[in-house]
């Protein structure tokens, strides 16, 4: 199976990645963005039933890691690292 990196492998949405649009990681969106513990992201993988995220080599979506990072906040998913 083909990933395409461009593609969040959480919600199948356009990740918007700015180093695949050609640009340097500086301008992308993931530099300003606080990002869920690596746990909140597994337990995000076994919930869903999605290929592994972090096995993938795309990114996830800016809208992906808000929801996680706020159940993560909220406590809906209970950090343990």
């Amino acid at each position: 199976m083909t990933t395409d990196p461009s593609i969040c492998p959480l919600c199948q949405s356009q990740n918007r990645c700015s180093v695949l649009q050609g640009k340097s990681i500086e301008q992308c969106w993931c530099r300003s963005q606080a990002f869920p513990s690596k746990v909140v992201l597994e337990l995000a993988v076994s919930t869903e039933r999605v290929n592994p995220l972090l096995e993938s080599k795309s990114c996830l979506c800016q809208a992906c890691i808000k929801a996680l990072k706020q159940q993560e906040d909220t406590q809906q998913y209970k950090r343990i690292d």
